[in-house]
């Protein structure tokens, strides 16, 4: 990877409350410059802006397709992508293509069809497309995946995540929407991308196999009846949603998905070994901060230096295959589906 011999200059792209976050905590990395500030509404890009110092004079730009312009920057080495998840893929092959690297929020892509193009189009190009999971930069997990490459625990048989976030009036009318029109487990990667570090997935071992489950979807149409005003006798998303992968190597992996019913937040995990077990849970102690700008410190670190990335392309894309493998588990009544070996 080519080293970058000046500071990184980023444009941010998606500057609602989740983007603007990102702009602020990126700023306190070394050898970053806040470029471009671009978003559908001219108003989050003035909130934006107004994070900004006096010295910075970003170019701003608002409005359908406006990340085009963003893009063909000539001032822009990074894309640093927080928009809904349905732009995601489009914006990060515009990017690429412009010649851009790109950082993505999780998650990167929601169909195999575009998991394939982001694929193609950063092989093409050359160009580094990391996605942002922060949750494996978090110190806890980074000690425990440490550990048990190390082989504290002897060797793992099985490993378990959960990421229950009751998000209440925080949703957004586009994630929403995404959870009324999609069954599966739509935000898996905070649990399997830690996991798959731990089990070496893509260098000791590959996700094979996966079957899904999902509730009844009771609360969903409740909660889109309040914050849209609408009803929504067709909403798709479960109040749970579980499922189970095995792996080339016969360990196994449960992930478990709730977003919509009235319970604290957690993100857990499990693994259990031939010789021991590591149990992490955090119910809202751990600092999302903290993970999130030693995230970005390692990302401008490599783009700086050229030295590789802790999440590969390759690891973005047998992450994210998770989510439509499991609707399409669902849809078929419950059934096994294979994983694609992004890795071969």
């Amino acid at each position: 990877m080519t080293k970058l011999p000046h500071s990184i200059r980023i444009a941010f792209i998606g500057l609602g409350e989740r983007g603007r976050k990102a702009l602020r905590l990126i700023l306190a990395t070394e050898d970053v410059e806040a470029s471009v500030l671009c978003d559908l509404s001219p108003s989050h890009v003035q909130e934006a802006l107004a994070l900004l110092p006096p010295s910075c004079h970003p170019l701003c730009f608002d409005g359908n397709e406006s990340y085009k312009e963003a893009c063909r920057m000539d001032r822009v080495d990074l894309v640093y992508i927080c928009s809904d998840w349905a732009s995601h893929t489009p914006i990060t092959v515009e990017a690429m293509r412009c010649g851009k690297h790109v950082a993505i929020e999780v998650p990167a892509a929601l169909t195999l069809e575009d998991i394939r193009l982001l694929l193609a189009t950063a092989e093409q190009t050359g160009r580094q497309c990391f996605m942002l999971e922060n949750a494996c930069f978090e110190q806890q997990v980074m000690e425990a995946v440490a550990a048990i490459r190390r082989g504290d625990i002897g060797e793992v048989v099985h490993a378990e995540g959960c990421y229950y976030h009751h998000l209440g009036d925080r949703w957004s009318p586009w994630r929403l929407d995404i959870n009324r029109r999609l069954r599966g487990d739509l935000y898996p990667t905070h649990e399997l991308g830690p996991i798959c570090q731990a089990l070496g997935i893509g260098t000791d071992d590959r996700l094979q196999t996966l079957v899904s489950m999902d509730s009844p979807a009771l609360t969903g149409p409740q909660l889109y009846q309040e914050l849209m005003g609408q009803t929504a006798a067709d909403f798709q998303n479960a109040d749970h949603t579980t499922t189970l992968i095995r792996t080339s190597r016969g360990r196994t992996i449960l992930l478990k998905h709730n977003v919509l019913t009235q319970q604290p937040y957690e993100r857990q995990f499990t693994f259990i070994g031939t010789r021991g077990r590591i149990e992490l849970h955090d119910q809202g102690r751990a600092s999302h901060e903290a993970m999130t700008v030693a995230m970005n410190q390692h990302l401008i670190h490599s783009l700086r230096h050229g030295t590789p990335l802790a999440i590969s392309l390759y690891d973005m894309a047998t992450w994210c295959a998770a989510i439509p493998l499991s609707r399409e588990s669902i849809e078929r009544g419950f059934a096994p589906v294979a994983f694609p070996d992004f890795y071969a």
